[in-house]
């Protein structure tokens, strides 16, 4: 409990004295950098939660971070999970909070965490046979499947999620090999009439054999695609942000409904965007905008640019509650607001505001309060990490599922933390620091901060006990 109340003091030292809305009410860097080093570092560095061998991780853990014991089992991991089961969404989202954890701190072992299990999906996973990544381990026979028509691009987008920031830390040519391979291979097999991406290959009989979801778009975007698509060579970086485009139109033409300024979860009917019969969440909406301004600032659209900070400013004023200076979750069928709060929807809102906040300080204006809501509300101050949700009536945890799942490891809590600090550092006119590990210091030099751009001050870079090398990076100018 201390460590809370030390950070909710940091960030109430900024934001007394000054008027709302003004640029000096943003909170620093450093609150972000205790929630990793206090919060989440700790549930993520466990003998349990590593695996054994180093690299398979488990896909899900009782709250306290052990894992679960017939003998004591503890109440959150009901019957309804599947423990025999490991999931490549979940290591690759694990392999990613490790990454985080070396770009905020610089310390080697973190990435070596990464890298094992990177290599856990690359050497089993990755489907070398039919093509793309196989997404679950049926532990009890020791195989992989399900068969390639039954899974998912959203699956297989988030199989990438860790490979990609791993390139993105070291420049790893054998990972960008993987990284290319499977991209082609979604956008060869998935894509269907009208550019989208269609959500699985094979159905159940009776299913629609063309079934268009959000995600299935949006989230080849968050994974690898906007982070990635700066860092190739040409003609694969062009195509790249090709790609980028034509995700991001289908979103505006095929999903988003002018009239309700929101996007919508399936595209298949008209009553998938019909606000009136249709529920929303605000998370997909905050991500696809990010995505899409991101995409229009990589490839010179103004157009998406501007449609993405229009609709940016009309969602979080929609999502906020100045009551509780929080988020709410989304909109009910008939326009209502969910005032209950998931983890991951909280995450995106703060992200959104925080990258507007860079351009246009009024943004800033709703940092203090609903990062105070995250600290007080969202963590675990006891074991550690963030619960799934809090209840928007009480302010109380949803505990109905554990801190860990296969959907809920590490990838949102880390990447809050680590986007936090660069806004945090950069509203509050403070250098940008962040640690990579690219073979030859010279590439250093073109880095930037992670979906950001910025101003590179200063390279330092010393070799670790085994060689490989370590770069800190001082950014400045971060926009």
């Amino acid at each position: 409990m201390k460590r809370s109340s030390l950070r909710l003091m940091l960030l109430a030292l900024v934001v007394v004295g000054f008027p709302a809305g003004a640029q000096q009410t943003a909170p620093p860097g450093k609150p972000w950098l205790d929630h990793l080093a206090n919060d989440l570092i700790p549930f993520w560095s466990s003998e349990a939660a590593l695996g054994n061998p180093v690299g398979a991780f488990p896909s899900i853990r009782c709250d306290d971070g052990t894992l679960y014991s017939e003998r004591a089992p503890c109440p959150e991991i009901g019957p309804r999970r599947t423990l025999n089961e490991r999931y490549t969404v979940a290591l690759s989202r694990q392999s990613f909070g490790y990454g985080v954890a070396f770009h905020l701190t610089g310390e080697r072992k973190y990435l070596d965490m990464m890298k094992a299990g990177i290599d856990f999906i690359r050497f089993n996973a990755i489907d070398r046979s039919n093509g793309g990544i196989a997404t679950t381990q049926y532990l009890a026979q020791g195989s992989w499947g399900p068969a390639p028509g039954l899974r998912t691009p959203q699956q297989l987008a988030y199989g990438l999620l860790g490979m990609a920031f791993y390139y993105y830390l070291t420049r790893d040519p054998d990972i960008l090999h993987d990284l290319l391979s499977v991209k082609n291979y979604i956008f060869e097999r998935y894509s269907v009439a009208g550019g989208a991406l269609q959500s699985q290959l094979t159905f159940r009989a009776g299913a629609t054999r063309e079934d268009k979801q959000l995600v299935s778009q949006l989230d080849q975007m968050n994974t690898y695609l906007v982070l990635i698509a700066p860092l190739l060579q040409e003609p694969t970086r062009s195509d790249w942000k090709d790609t980028l485009v034509r995700l991001a139109k289908v979103m505006i033409d095929q999903f988003y409904s002018p009239a309700d300024k929101l996007f919508f979860r399936a595209a298949n009917k008209p009553s998938d965007i019909d606000l009136t019969k249709t529920p929303t969440d605000f998370g997909h909406n905050a991500k696809a905008l990010w995505m899409i301004r991101f995409t229009g600032l990589l490839t010179g659209h103004q157009d998406l640019v501007q449609f993405a900070e229009d609709n940016a400013r009309a969602l979080l004023g929609r999502a906020y509650l100045e009551d509780c200076g929080c988020w709410a979750g989304g909109l009910l069928a008939g326009g209502n607001l969910d005032l209950d709060k998931p983890w991951w929807i909280y995450a995106e809102l703060d992200q959104l505001a925080g990258t507007m906040a860079l351009t246009d300080p009024t943004y800033a204006r709703y940092l203090p309060r609903a990062y105070d809501y995250w600290f007080s509300h969202f963590v675990d101050t006891q074991h550690g990490e963030i619960w799934n949700g809090v209840d928007g009536k009480t302010d109380m945890p949803q505990r109905k599922q554990p801190k860990q799942w296969e959907w809920k490891n590490a990838y949102h809590s880390f990447e809050h933390a680590l986007v936090g600090y660069i806004v945090g550092q950069t509203l509050t006119k403070q250098p940008v620091v962040l640690h990579y590990a690219l073979a030859n210091d010279d590439g250093v030099k073109s880095v930037q901060p992670y979906y950001f751009s910025g101003t590179v001050m200063r390279i330092d870079a010393e070799s670790s006990s085994d060689g490989a090398r370590i770069q800190s990076v001082v950014f400045s100018n971060v926009q």
